[in-house]
């Protein structure tokens, strides 16, 4: 569910087995985990305060203050462009090696990564996530509240967007002709396998005899 698609499946495999890889499985995906990360967090928070306000059989319902639907409406359009940045390069890929053929490194290094290694654009999203995450878990746990407007204000609004659209905009660069140095390190312990021909097998007739092993024809003195 939080990782990537492959594009090639045969790359896939081919990469795994060069490093060795008994049980591959393929690298986790940032707007995924991004969505899952608000999605979890929002209707915990929500079930939490229902819980905490509700007694016997009286329900409290809270209301949801409207940025949390920017939040959650940010995650899910990042994983969305995301999924059609993602198909179109696959459909552009053809047999070359892509970064969604590499297997996981395990999840930080997933995430913060591309073709060529730890990247900049990732990693920002990364960090501006895990800056207003942990405001918002704070102000819950200190609270018993769903943020509102005035804990996640529209700067840390902004900041998320321009996170995402940084993120987005050069993730349409990633997959560019497949020679980043993280694809050069996992195809490079490949060793081609030397071509045998097998030797021609040799069909003996035993009914025909060597000229040269023959011995001469005997004859026969006539006596006077």
């Amino acid at each position: 569910m939080l990782r990537n698609q492959v594009f090639n499946q045969n790359n896939y495999a081919n990469i795994a087995a060069a490093n060795n890889i008994g049980n591959p499985k393929p690298a986790f995906s940032l707007s995924r985990t991004q969505l899952a990360f608000w999605t979890v967090i929002i209707s915990s928070t929500f079930i939490y305060v229902v819980i905490n306000f509700s007694s016997g059989t009286s329900i409290v319902i809270p209301n949801l203050p409207p940025v949390n639907l920017v939040l959650l409406g940010i995650a899910a359009g990042t994983s969305i462009v995301a999924k059609v940045i993602d198909n179109s390069q696959k459909d552009n890929a053809g047999n070359s090696i892509s970064q969604q053929d590499l297997p996981s490194k395990g999840f930080l290094t997933d995430i913060i990564s591309d073709e060529n290694g730890i990247s900049i654009h990732r990693l920002q999203n990364v960090i501006w996530t895990a800056i207003v995450g942990v405001i918002y878990i704070y102000y819950v746990i200190i609270n018993s509240k769903i943020p509102d407007g005035t804990i996640i204000n529209n700067d840390l609004l902004g900041l998320m967007g321009i996170s995402a659209g940084t993120y987005l905009g050069l993730k349409t660069t990633e997959n560019s002709g497949g020679s980043g140095s993280a694809i050069i390190a996992a195809i490079s312990t490949v060793t081609p396998q030397p071509v045998t021909t097998p030797a021609p097998t040799v069909v003996s007739n035993n009914n025909q005899t060597d000229p040269t092993t023959s011995s001469p024809p005997k004859t026969t003195e006539k006596s006077t």
